[in-house]
């Protein structure tokens, strides 16, 4: 797209003005026209609304005339090229406007020609101004990038006292500072393409507008700011700047700020902050810019390799107990469970996915044994668990696991009461010989107590205790028939006291144990 400079005509006299207006092709000239005024006070106004890059005055207006608005402007934009418009009459007033640089000035009627001439050569002129223009920030910004990287030099005491005449030269003496980090996940990217393409834009967004400063550190691209008071507001829009900057690339990013400094001496300080908050990204909840009032996941107390294991292991088989009687509402506690245990044990972000990853493989193999509606997705199984390294947040992990477990247990068919009763008669013929108790299977099947027990009862035809005895007595008759010891017996039927066996045998069988192992 061709940049058309832009034009404010200023005359009392509406046909001047719209005559002008229709004059020439301006766009042909390089030149379009803005707008018009027809008096110093609205000329004013349109100047600060629009910063035009030439103005056509008349010199006579009423009010405040032609040479009180150049005055005025001039003070306040000494690059602004003006015209002046005046009759012969008006010749002693023009000569005063050309010491406050004035390009040329024009007789009324305006010829075309002249104008015509003199707005090629003006076309010129602003193009080289321009191009002059471009290269100086250039090199202001890349002087300003330069002067922010020699700043976060290692050992650099020496280097920050000899800046200190380059930063008030480029205007970075603030009241305080903060360095924002940017890593590009750019596993798939073996160029730096992306990386510079994103680097350019950021530089749109916040260079143009004086929002800060762009620089590349080691592997980061970095942004140096001045916060505001209005903190909130500006973290959110800086954000948003950032992630259209970075998805415009087809990537994504982790973000972290510093702690503020005050002077442009500490500015390692906040650069370390930000990398600290880089290094533990992983361990933040923060969904945006993790900061100094991002909240680190809570750690317990310290966990060793031996505990590690044996908690893991204990925490597994919770979930799986858990699964396969189909209580979904226990498995988001458990799974954050296991990792404040691997944060609390010192692991890194990669040792704690593969530990979910292992934890999550076990599990859907032992529940694909008894349900094999669970082993025809296999290959999409493996894919969504290999989906576990690829999370950049612990909290975000978690909740994808968690997700993950809950589809998967919605695949297997529990809707019948019979297969309901069928998981709990075959969990009491797993566990007979523990402390087994009504109300812990209700915490396990999610169930309060007395449901559950009128439940079993309804298809059973025992009550819990009545059928719990029955399971233990045919165990304990098997151990008997072996020639087993009755105290042994008893012990691995699941009863602690020898004589309350004793009694309990007599009753379901008619005679004592001692008796039933002599048949």
């Amino acid at each position: 797209m061709i940049h058309l400079y832009s034009v404010l005509i200023v005359d009392d006299e509406l046909s001047i003005r719209e005559g002008l207006r229709s004059l020439l092709d301006w766009a042909a000239l390089g030149f379009r026209v803005v707008d018009t005024a027809a008096n110093a006070i609205e000329a004013k106004q349109k100047y600060d609304l629009y910063s035009p890059d030439l103005m056509i005055i008349d010199i006579r207006m009423p009010g405040k005339d032609g040479l009180e608005l150049i005055e005025e402007l001039r003070a306040g934009d000494a690059e602004l090229h003006i015209i002046i418009l005046s009759g012969f009459a008006d010749f002693s007033y023009a000569k005063r406007a050309l010491t406050f640089g004035i390009d040329c000035y024009l007789l009324k009627p305006v010829d075309e020609d002249e104008l015509q001439l003199y707005l090629v050569k003006l076309a010129g002129e602003l193009m080289q101004r321009s191009a002059a223009h471009r290269k100086n920030d250039a090199v202001k910004e890349w002087s300003r990038e330069m002067l922010v990287q020699s700043a976060l030099l290692e050992n650099n005491s020496q280097t920050l006292s000899s800046l200190e005449l380059s930063v008030i030269e480029s205007g970075l003496t603030w009241d305080s500072y903060q360095i924002v980090l940017i890593k590009l996940l750019l596993q798939d990217y073996a160029d730096s393409g992306p990386s510079t393409a994103v680097k350019a834009r950021l530089a749109k967004s916040f260079e143009d507008h004086d929002r800060g400063i762009i620089f590349s550190m080691d592997s980061y691209l970095g942004i140096l700011f001045q916060p505001s008071f209005q903190k909130e507001l500006v973290r959110k829009l800086m954000y948003q700047d950032v992630q259209e900057a970075v998805t415009g690339q087809g990537l994504e990013c982790i973000i972290t700020a510093g702690d503020t400094v005050g002077s442009f001496d500490h500015l390692r300080q906040s650069y370390n902050t930000a990398l600290a908050r880089m290094m533990d990204h992983f361990f933040y909840e923060e969904s945006g810019i993790i900061g100094p009032d991002s909240l680190k996941l809570k750690e317990l107390l310290p966990v060793s390799t031996r505990e590690l294991e044996t908690k893991l292991e204990a925490v597994t088989d919770r979930l799986y107990f858990a699964m396969d009687v189909g209580n979904t509402e226990v498995l988001a506690a458990l799974i954050r469970e296991a990792g404040a245990i691997m944060i609390a044990a010192g692991l890194s972000e990669m040792a704690i996915k593969s530990r979910y990853v292992r934890i999550v493989t076990c599990l859907f193999n032992k529940l694909s044994i008894q349900y094999r509606q669970l082993e025809s997705g296999n290959n999409l199984l493996e894919e969504q668990v290999q989906q576990i390294y690829k999370h950049i947040s612990l909290p975000v992990l978690q909740r994808y696991i968690i997700q993950l477990l809950h589809h998967n247990v919605g695949e297997i068919n529990r809707d019948d009461m019979d297969i309901l009763m069928k998981r709990m008669l075959d969990f009491i013929n797993r566990h007979y010989s523990e402390n087994l108790k009504l109300e812990a299977l209700a915490d396990v099947f999610n169930y309060s107590s007395a449901y559950l027990g009128k439940l079993f009862k309804n298809i059973s035809g025992y009550s819990f205790n009545t059928y719990l005895d029955k399971v233990r007595m045919e165990k304990a008759k098997e151990r008997l028939s072996e020639g087993c010891k009755i105290h042994q017996a008893a012990k691995e039927a699941g009863f602690s006291d020898v004589d309350y066996f004793r009694e309990k045998f007599k009753k379901y069988e008619g005679i004592s144990p001692s008796v039933y192992r002599k048949k």
